[in-house]
């Protein structure tokens, strides 16, 4: 497994104080032996602060810085009420070398996700552009052995995401990617669900695109105000026939004035209390076997909602993880 770079020690953020304990407290960082530290592990994280692929698809730069971010606000919060996370066991693997190039260092995601896969823990992503779905994709198909639709993805976004190779690798080809490239056609379109896509920002050709593959495309608009409901039906899809099911979170989901710090926020979209909902749901499920957050960027982030908002949504997350059977 790759030398990750360790998490900076003051992002633990502790009160010092048995009564009141912060996961700061609670989640370890790995610096040495990781693989020792994996054997005890039920979650993973790990950071890629990697923004090129944004920068390659015409957006704002910022996202590399989103890691940091959000580590700094999950590691403030509590374990939580009654069936509370402190029974996780998480560790904090640090983030995978950035690479000379962008593919290098999906290279190097790929590598790091297999290796946790293939140990049995769950590994949670935080990005960085949404290019770095494709590489932990491909580490989940790898370190789980699936083959031919043993694959199921949610795309949670304003946008589909699979745009054409034809400019490199870019934050808007990850689906795509996965749809042509992964091994031996882990994932099919009948296993694929958009939720929450935003008309206006997508081309009608990708739309068709991904109809004709026989993906689920569930906008925001035919979402309304049952989020809950629809997303336990995209889980239905994605779970029905798989073995492993992904889950992708691009936070510009949600709406810009909850989530500003998003690499393209717009005024449209999910509430936060909806996409912690989500996540609580997701982390419930067991087929569920990977998590990134993606696109947070600082830089256009307005005091710290953002970077808030991904860590409370990971917590949701492992609050439902948690109540797994």
């Amino acid at each position: 497994m790759l030398s990750m770079i360790p998490p900076e020690p003051e992002l633990f953020y502790s009160r010092d104080d048995p009564m009141d304990p912060r996961l700061g407290d609670l989640v370890k960082p790995v610096s040495r032996d990781i693989d020792e530290a994996l054997k005890s592990a039920q979650i993973a994280l790990l950071g890629v602060p990697e923004d090129r692929g944004i920068k390659a698809n015409g957006g704002k730069q910022g996202a590399a810085l989103g890691p940091e971010a959000i580590r700094r606000s999950f590691y403030r919060l509590t374990p939580g009420f009654g069936v509370d996370v402190s029974d996780v066991s998480m560790v904090d693997l640090g983030d995978i070398p950035i690479g000379d190039d962008l593919a290098e260092t999906h290279i190097n995601l790929t590598e790091t996700v297999r290796k946790i896969v293939s140990t049995g823990v769950f590994p949670v992503v935080l990005g960085g552009g949404h290019d770095l779905t494709y590489p932990g994709l491909l580490g989940l198909v790898e370190g789980s052995s699936l083959r031919e639709g043993q694959l199921g993805v949610i795309n949670v976004d304003s946008h589909l995401d699979v745009r054409d190779m034809s400019h490199g690798i870019t934050s808007g080809t990850p689906f795509r990617r996965a749809l042509e490239e992964l091994p031996d056609r882990a994932l099919l379109g009948r296993s694929f669900v958009e939720f929450g896509i935003q008309e206006q920002y997508n081309s009608p050709h990708y739309y068709r695109w991904v109809k004709d593959k026989g993906a689920t495309v569930l906008t925001l608009s035919s979402v309304g105000t049952r989020p809950m409901e629809y997303f336990l039906e995209a889980s239905r899809v994605a779970c029905d026939g798989t073995r492993a099911v992904a889950l992708s979170i691009d936070i510009d989901s949600v709406r810009s004035h909850e989530a500003p710090g998003a690499s393209a926020s717009n005024p449209r979209g999910f509430k936060a209390p909806e996409l912690e909902r989500v996540a609580y749901l997701a982390g419930r499920t067991d087929r569920i076997k990977y998590l990134d957050i993606m696109e947070m960027s600082p830089p256009l982030d307005e005091g710290g909602r953002t970077a808030a908002l991904c860590a409370s949504t990971l917590f949701w997350f492992c609050k439902g993880f948690r109540e797994r059977g």
